[in-house]
């Protein structure tokens, strides 16, 4: 009898919590305004480095570049970033070597000119971010092919995809679209995307918010023709647009995956994916959609394992009418199922009203990592953000939160590998064995160093707190204190899909 009541008591205490009153986003905002933040040892955090519409660069030297880079990285690796989103591709052009499109203006001031002497941007950013042990996400516009051809298309390099096909493409407003209807552009897309992939060591593949055009006032797309003539089965134009747009999603993915299995496809689209007055799932919002006005089905492409990671531009503030922040991060949150949801995170609104400690708390208690909008703030420190960023929030450095392995990759167990503390010139240093041969894909892209009490189980001994460094070395010197504290290491490694291998647990030292 004593444990039917006690059954009973836990029954009606599961009940009650499963009517409890979901808290309001006003008091969800006042709990996280006075909470202390918490960092996570899985947490990804990035930066966009955007090039459309800027000319920073135009005409500048090599050494120029590459040394104003190499600050910015340095900055962000300061900071505890961990992954750089590095725009290559916005305008069918190439901040890389592409055999299919050409150099981008932005890069030398005249699309099509190559920088002089020669050297590859894309490459050079995905060797020094790998130098700081940060992941570069290379980050493409799929549908846009000129920001502005008001005045035509004689700006356009020769080698632009324009001047072999024009019939891929139509104008909107002051730009140039590939046209998403035409299977032509789809296999051209995803062959763009796989040169990429197959020639470059990136950890990415990422997509911005830019699908169908955002719609302009009083002008209509100029697709129904094309609808029309193949409708494909579908009778709304909307429901074909999207279809259109998914198909790509779905090959990319494909295309991806099938060069490289542990690059991600990563998307980051418009923050609002349909408001309530649309559909009843819809956030409280009151703005443009991406189901509707940019025919982006962001929640389908999830559902059906597309993308590894979804990264909603959230850039409104907390309390805003038409699009609060609190309401979005938890809709996104709430409505992301298989792939880890990441949030977009707007510097200066954030700043100019002071709320990156409350959006910091609901980004940890709703996802998985932010990614800061745009990096340029954070190289003008704007606002002493960056003092904000090192001092309360980013103390230890984080590890990117891992993907699934795909079918057919087997993990096998791994024994633990020889230590040895070797002292040298009064310095201790902490060696293990070098790498096994691996798979592609399980190779090490650097080791994490703990330190803690010796005798602590491992879970407890690769805990944040105890996070002492990453390095992709297989040796680290130790810290020193007097010589006589006694402690021990642990050293796991990261593979390309970001899991955690141990390497060795409680080796003991004095520091």
């Amino acid at each position: 009898m004593k444990r039917i009541a006690s059954l009973l008591i836990l029954l009606l205490i599961l009940s009650a919590c499963g009517t409890k009153k979901q808290l309001t986003n006003t008091e969800y905002t006042a709990i996280a305004e006075r909470r202390d933040y918490l960092p996570q040892k899985r947490e990804f955090r990035g930066a966009w480095i955007p090039n459309a519409w800027r000319d920073e660069f135009q005409g500048k030297s090599t050494a120029y570049i590459q040394g104003r880079l190499v600050e910015r990285l340095d900055l962000l690796k300061s900071l505890g970033f961990n992954a750089v989103i590095f725009q290559i591709r916005s305008e069918a052009d190439a901040w890389y070597y592409s055999p299919y499109e050409p150099w981008s203006r932005t890069l030398t001031g005249r699309q099509g000119q190559a920088p002089s002497p020669l050297w590859d941007p894309l490459a050079f950013m995905v060797a020094e971010c790998h130098k700081r042990d940060m992941e570069l996400h290379a980050w493409i516009n799929p549908y846009r092919a000129a920001t502005n051809v008001a005045n035509g298309t004689r700006a356009l390099s020769p080698k632009h995809p324009y001047h072999s096909h024009p019939e891929w493409f139509f104008r909107y407003g002051r730009q140039l679209y590939f046209n998403p209807a035409l299977p032509e552009v789809t296999q051209y897309l995803c062959q763009v995307v796989d040169d990429i992939v197959e020639r470059y060591d990136i950890d990415a593949i990422h997509l911005d918010d830019y699908f169908y055009p955002y719609p302009i006032a009083g002008e209509a797309l100029p697709d129904r023709p094309e609808f029309e003539r193949n409708p494909k089965g579908f009778t709304d134009i909307r429901e074909w647009r999207r279809d259109n747009v998914n198909r790509l999603i779905s090959l990319l993915h494909a295309t991806i995956k099938a060069r490289k299995p542990y690059v991600q496809f990563g998307i980051s689209p418009f923050g609002i994916y349909r408001n309530q007055k649309s559909a009843p799932m819809g956030s409280q919002t009151n703005g443009l959609q991406n189901y509707d006005d940019l025919y982006a089905d962001v929640l389908l492409w999830d559902a059906m394992g597309w993308v590894d990671y979804i990264v909603p531009q959230i850039y409104w503030e907390i309390g805003h009418k038409a699009a609060d922040y609190t309401e979005l991060a938890r809709w996104w949150g709430q409505n992301i199922g298989l792939a880890h949801y990441y949030i977009g995170q707007d510097v200066k609104r954030t700043q100019d009203r002071n709320q990156l400690h409350a959006k910091f708390n609901i980004a940890n208690e709703t996802a998985r990592g932010v990614v800061m909008w745009p990096a340029d703030e954070l190289f003008k420190n704007y606002k002493e953000i960056n003092r904000q960023l090192i001092n309360n929030y980013w103390l230890k450095p984080a590890l990117i939160p891992p993907t699934n392995y795909p079918q057919g990759i087997r993990p096998f167990e791994e024994p633990e590998r020889e230590t040895s503390v070797v002292t040298h010139q009064g310095v201790a240093t902490l060696y293990w064995e070098p790498d096994l041969p691996y798979p592609k894909g399980m190779e090490t892209k650097y080791f994490v160093v703990y330190i803690h009490k010796r005798g602590e189980k491992l879970s407890k001994a690769t805990s944040q707190e105890n996070l002492l460094a990453i390095t992709q070395n297989p040796f680290y010197p130790l810290p020193r204190i007097d010589g006589r504290q006694k402690v021990a290491f642990t050293i796991t490694r990261i593979n390309r899909y970001n899991h955690e291998i141990l390497v060795a647990h409680n080796v003991k030292a004095k520091i």
